[in-house]
């Protein structure tokens, strides 16, 4: 079988971090044009990077021709990186910096925000209330508790930045932790999609490959995050690239002979970082945690006790990662469950509709606004803008407690692309549940391997849709926490689609031109709705 050695991925972090500290200054994240010691560290490091896939390379009297790299997609990934890092330079001013502010709290040994709340909001008898705190000067959406502010959103980025704070330069937006997260998913995926071709798909050309991974970058709603780069956006990012990170670990740990307990070790802490970023992913990392144990205790030749044994390197950075977000809450809330989105300072005044957030009356309204909501035709460029989700009701015998949305286009028409996810996953379901499977324990074929990746991929991407559509609010910014995993779904079930077909060449033929022209629309649609955003806020 052809190896592929991974080049690419070394070369563009390298890329990235040589450019963020040569540039630190251009692009808002030292003032100083000196350089301290943080910035030469950082540059020291981005050189060992570049050279470490050679460093490791073992010395070889025969040359291994089966063996290739994969540079030959370095100007893809560049070339995604550079829009990337267009969109966020342009919204660079709207951005916010609260994890930093957290950051700086916890090397001070606090757990608040350095904000002090203005003390007319602490008179108010009830803060909470949006038409109470009118006139009062309050930070949109922070909780407040107890005389002071906290964020409700998940520590872990903060937490990494306290850590790296003394290497970094001084002033890090959400907008810099956003470039790095969304740049993180797409490597992530890009490596996932390199080993699933190598291992599934080697008769895939590469032309279809190089547009998968054109997809897989630029796949609404990332370019839409980095229009409009607050922590809202920040933190669904910073929660994906530790999810899809964590998939990448467990899946190449698992590749290994015998399985790779420090693989599993950094997938393990990878899925705890996630749910400390964002907790509604707390049921795909529970779901992905299940279907590795299945998928170890499935290996043949080995004892109950040594397929226990494996489980703990993945299990210990969970449940170290569990009791530790539990302590954090605790120790703002009294309580290991709050997260202080009840003391949340909202624009709609959520505490009044408290049991009315996550309701099942909301799934259909839901559906219909991340699957079908259509976009709005311009006559000038880029000649579509997102309408705001439907809010009306759309089954008429149907209340709504209360709903609201914001701007979304739904995946019908701005990643139509997404259909190819509905074949593999049938197929898989069909053989995951063959009986001939069931009473094999020892079958460990490369069908029951694709079949393992086609359903973790789509079961995390399920339980976290099913998530989103029990919510009360839809954006498009709450896509990105599913697109990720449906997006790779997609791309394989296309090249599976493509590669069944190989013995009729006319119809192999009309399927690729169905996948180029759905690829092309997601990505010019994508494209068009991130800047239609700057369109309208005049920044361009």
């Amino acid at each position: 079988m052809q190896k592929t050695a991974t080049l690419s991925v070394y070369l563009i972090v390298s890329i990235l971090i040589l450019g963020t500290t040569i540039f630190a200054k251009e692009i808002g994240l030292d003032p100083n044009p000196g350089w301290g010691k943080g910035r030469i560290a950082l540059l020291i490091f981005g050189f060992l990077i570049a050279l470490f896939p050679w460093l490791r390379r073992k010395p070889s009297t025969v040359p291994d021709k089966t063996t290739h790299t994969d540079l030959f997609a370095l100007p893809v990934l560049v070339a995604v990186i550079g829009i990337y890092f267009w969109f966020a330079s342009v919204s660079h001013d709207s951005t916010s910096n609260y994890y930093s502010l957290l950051a700086t709290s916890f090397r001070n040994g606090e757990l608040s925000l350095p904000l002090t709340p203005d003390p007319a909001l602490l008179a108010l008898p009830n803060p909470y209330d949006p038409a109470a705190r009118q006139g009062i000067k309050v930070p949109l959406d922070l909780s407040l508790y107890n005389g002071k502010f906290y964020l409700y959103w998940g520590p872990a980025p903060s937490l990494l930045l306290a850590i790296a704070q003394p290497f970094l330069p001084e002033k890090i937006g959400e907008v810099h932790l956003l470039f790095v997260f969304l740049c993180g998913i797409f490597l992530a995926q890009f490596l996932l999609l390199m080993s699933i071709w190598q291992r599934f798909f080697p008769e895939i050309p590469k032309w279809i490959l190089i547009l998968s991974i054109v997809l897989a970058g630029l796949a609404n709603p990332a370019l839409w995050l980095l229009s409009q780069p607050k922590i809202y956006e920040a933190a669904i990012a910073g929660a994906q690239f530790f999810f899809i990170g964590g998939l990448l670990s467990a899946v190449l740990a698992m590749d290994r002979q015998p399985t790779s307990g420090w693989g599993l070790i950094l997938a393990g802490t990878l899925w705890a970082l996630a749910v400390g970023t964002r907790s509604v992913l707390v049921f795909p990392v529970i779901f992905m945690t299940v279907m590795v144990v299945y998928r170890i205790f499935k290996i043949p030749g080995q004892s109950f006790i040594k397929h226990a044994g494996s489980f703990i390197p993945l299990g210990l950075p969970l449940f170290i990662g569990a009791v530790g977000f539990g302590w954090y809450n605790w120790a703002r809330f009294g309580s290991v469950l709050e997260t202080g989105f009840t003391y949340q300072l909202a624009g709609p005044y959520l505490q009044k509709h408290m049991n009315e957030l996550f309701s099942p009356n909301y799934i259909f309204q839901n559906l219909y606004n991340y699957l079908f909501n259509p976009f709005i035709l311009d006559q000038q460029f880029p000649f579509i803008h997102p309408a705001r989700g439907l809010v009306e009701t759309i089954l008429p015998s149907q209340v709504l407690p209360f709903y609201l949305a914001q701007s979304i286009t739904g995946l019908l028409f701005s990643a139509p692309f997404t259909i190819f996810a509905a074949p593999p996953v049938s197929t898989s379901l069909k053989q995951w549940f063959k009986k001939t499977q069931t009473n094999d324990p020892g079958k460990d074929t490369a069908t029951t391997s694709l079949n393992w990746i086609v359903i973790s991929l789509f079961g995390s991407f399920l339980l976290t849709f099913i998530s989103l559509l029990t919510f009360f609010w839809s954006a498009m910014r709450y896509m990105e926490d599913f697109m990720p995993a449906l997006v790779l779904l997609s791309i394989v079930g296309f090249w599976h689609g493509y590669q069944s077909l190989s013995q009729h060449p006319n119809k192999g033929k009309m399927y690729a031109i169905l996948g180029i022209i759905l690829s092309g629309v997601s990505i010019v649609a994508a494209i068009s709705l991130a800047l239609s955003v700057y369109f309208t806020n005049g920044l361009l």
